[in-house]
């Protein structure tokens, strides 16, 4: 029953996906608003009749689950849209939908149908990004090799202790997610934080015991990576793969060999043209691994294919 159930849950969530990402600020047209009522109102349609196939399935944990947050969609949507004036209220239902769409996903990826989680936007966590960053390389550039990696170390047991914690006590979940306020993505309340796989990328880098080579991974995640986003989601047009564009890409490399040519030249007093050659390879490195994470994290897998990249320069001029 779950084959049957897959085809049509995968594209009602792929609609609502596409609802909902267009409806985030930096993808919003006036001109979508005369058919966006249309759409919502079919998506509901849509979610009516999948619902009624699921009630027909046959009982079990994972159906019932996808059960329950379909009917939380109902009720999210149903309230929103009896609410008068609904153009003006598509900020309001996108807010609103966010989390039960989340948890929608992660119901279906329990039933191996895997459908995108939404990242939107948010200019608090790429200020965060950048901050964290600076942090990160002064750190680097100041502290001994050990003691970066007894850091990571530390920040990283902190991180996965946060993790198993709030799997086994749904408050502290809670209390994190409102810790992290407006920095936490929706799905992250489900799945492991991006700051866990951050801090487990810091351990991976400080054990290369290479600080020029860790902080190229930390610079091109910190500046290139919200860059590329910001620019992406505002005037992306040319799709790549794992919604990613080619104007969000491009502006990831371009920003990221920037950053970390002068980052290798005034923090290491790298010859500039080595500099150069080093940052050029690292960031595309860095973007190619923006571009295919998928199923892995990309601020694990960006700052170590960064610094790999970065490795194999500058280890090769040793």
């Amino acid at each position: 029953m779950t084959l049957a159930i897959a085809p049509t849950s995968q594209a009602f969530a792929l609609d609502l996906y596409g609802v909902l990402r267009e409806l985030d600020p930096n993808h919003w047209r006036e001109d979508l608003e005369a058919s966006m009522r249309e759409r919502v109102l079919a998506l509901k349609d849509s979610l009516s009749s999948l619902s009624d196939a699921i009630e027909n399935a046959s009982p079990g944990p994972a159906l019932d689950t996808v059960r329950a947050r379909l009917s939380e969609l109902a009720h999210v949507m149903e309230g929103h849209l009896i609410q008068p004036n609904l153009p003006a209220r598509w900020e309001e239902f996108r807010v609103g939908m966010l989390p039960a769409y989340e948890r929608f996903a992660v119901s279906l990826r329990h039933l191996d149908i895997h459908v995108p989680s939404l990242r939107p936007t948010n200019y608090a966590r790429n200020i965060y990004h950048v901050a964290n960053a600076l942090f990160c390389v002064i750190c680097l550039r100041f502290l001994s090799e050990m003691n970066v990696l007894l850091l990571a170390l530390g920040m990283a047991t902190l991180a996965w202790s946060c993790e198993i914690g709030r799997r086994i006590m749904p408050r502290l979940n809670d209390f994190l997610m409102g810790l992290m306020g407006k920095l936490a993505h929706p799905h992250e309340a489900w799945r492991v934080n991006s700051a866990t796989w951050y801090a487990t990328a810091c351990v991976i880098l400080a054990s290369m015991w290479n600080l020029p080579v860790a902080s190229v991974g930390i610079v091109v995640l910190g500046f290139a990576d919200p860059a590329a986003a910001i620019i992406g989601r505002k005037y992306g047009k040319v799709q790549l793969v794992n919604g990613r564009t080619l104007e969000g890409t491009s502006t990831f490399i371009l920003v990221g060999s920037i950053a970390s040519w002068i980052w290798l030249m005034v923090a290491w007093s790298t010859p500039a043209g080595l500099a150069l050659q080093a940052a050029l390879v690292a960031a595309t490195c860095g973007g190619i691994a923006e571009l295919f994470s998928r199923r892995i994290d990309d601020n694990l897998s960006i700052p170590v294919a960064t610094a790999l990249g970065a490795l194999l320069i500058l280890g090769a001029a040793v």
